[in-house]
């Protein structure tokens, strides 16, 4: 620090301003001494007003600064159609700025104090002032950041809160290392070595805090979560919408409106489901199932046949289909007097062709190419056997999604009996009660 005295002296050296205080004090001390007081009461005196003088010319070097800015600057600002220039007006930025011109005057007139000892102490006070005001410049500019970050309505892709604590982490820990430097005439560096020492014991006094400023950063940083985003934490019963993304904890509103704060750790330490791809896809999945008795599934006739091409949805496929098993049971001379032999159509297949026929003509379900469209049969088991809809709607809103889903499964629910098929559930009261009247 002796370097950086020795060049900011080099700097202002002996000035017009410094040189007018010193002939002031010169003055007030040969006229105390016309009044009669001694040599070190004339000094102390001459010095207090000088002293007083200098302050008072600071406050009013100040208010003007002061006034200047908001009659100039702020207007200036403030006329423009900027997003950028009101958010600094807003933030008042140059107002913090402001607060460098008594320090301005201070440290010109400093050299004439001199003779006082007080260079010493006064000229550190001064360079940690200077660094606590630029760092709350630096808190404006940040500031100003997150504000242009919402107004141009990116805040769902860019979490400005989050960013910006830990903007003014770093500036913190860089204006404290700074300001101890200014203190102890020691050089930044030689604080930044002695920290390897303190870390233990840091990371045990703030392990907690510590583990949450930097999960907050890898969420931010990693783009893991946004403000907007529908996610679930299943382990902590957490399901909502992410309001905001701040450097230690995530606020959740639930769909039941309350709102929980999820510490950003827990999103690193724990799985959790972030349903925005879903969201950004413009396809929400339906995969459900309807269990189909077993001992309703059979072969159809021809008389069943024929009814069936009567459903409008079917009749291509079941004339395609027809046309291609009778041709290969033909092919292979196969005894079609016995449905076991040879190749022969099922309800439950016919049943499953209705089905991807009806969602292929749903106004809401998609079927472009990049979205699954499959109905399928999965394993047998004591509950029947499971068709399964594995399909995409093309509204993911959470209510128009319910409905579309619901409507689909009313339909195929009561279609199930036209194809002598019944859903399977399990015995209830009435079943009970019907086999009691028939014994």
């Amino acid at each position: 620090m002796t370097t950086t005295n020795s060049t900011t002296q080099q700097l202002i050296g002996e000035n017009a301003a410094s040189d007018l205080v010193g002939n002031a004090i010169t003055w007030l001390k040969s006229l105390t001494t016309e009044w009669g007081l001694g040599d070190l009461w004339a000094d102390i005196v001459a010095g207090a007003i000088a002293v007083a003088t200098v302050i008072i010319v600071c406050i009013i070097a100040n208010l003007i600064g002061k006034a200047i800015i908001h009659a100039v600057v702020n207007r200036t600002l403030s006329r423009r159609e900027s997003v950028i220039a009101h958010a600094i007006v807003e933030n008042k930025v140059f107002n913090r700025l402001s607060q460098l011109v008594p320090v301005a005057v201070l440290t010109f007139a400093l050299p004439a104090f001199a003779q006082y000892g007080v260079d010493w102490w006064l000229r550190p006070v001064l360079e940690v002032y200077v660094i606590f005001v630029l760092l709350l410049v630096c808190f404006g500019l940040l500031e100003v950041g997150e504000v242009l970050v919402t107004q141009r309505g990116l805040e769902n892709k860019i979490p400005a809160t989050g960013l910006s604590q830990a903007g003014k982490v770093v500036l913190t820990f860089v204006a404290i290392v700074l300001t101890l430097s200014v203190i102890f005439s020691q050089s930044p560096l030689w604080f930044l070595s002695g920290l390897g020492a303190a870390t233990a014991v840091i990371m045990l006094i703030f392990k907690d805090s510590i583990l949450g400023l930097v999960a907050g950063i890898q969420v931010t940083v990693n783009d893991m979560v946004r403000v907007g985003d529908w996610i679930t934490v299943p382990s902590k019963g957490i399901d909502g919408d992410v309001e905001e993304i701040t450097l230690t904890t995530v606020r959740v509103r639930a769909f039941d409106k309350t709102v929980s704060l999820v510490p950003a750790y827990t999103l690193i330490a724990t799985p959790f489901t972030n349903w925005r791809a879903m969201s950004e896809s413009g396809g929400r999945r339906i995969k459900r199932s309807i269990n189909i008795d077993l001992e309703t599934i059979r072969f159809v006739g021809r008389s069943d046949l024929e009814r069936y091409r009567k459903f409008t949805l079917l009749a291509d496929y079941l004339d395609t289909t027809i046309a291609e098993v009778d041709a290969w049971n033909a092919e292979h001379d196969v005894d079609t007097t016995e449905q076991i032999n040879g190749r022969q159509q099922t309800n439950v297949g016919i049943f499953r062709a209705y089905v991807a026929a009806y969602l292929r003509g749903h106004p809401k379900i998609h079927t472009d190419t990049g979205f699954t469209f499959l109905i399928r049969q999965l394993e047998p088991t004591a509950n029947g056997l499971p068709i399964q809809l594995y399909v995409f709607t093309n509204d993911n809103r959470w209510v128009p999604y319910e409905q579309i889903q619901a409507d689909i499964f009313d339909h195929l629910l009561a279609a199930v009996r036209e194809f002598d098929l019944a859903v399977f559930q399990a015995p209830g009261g009435r079943d009970v009660q019907s086999l009691r009247r028939d014994h």
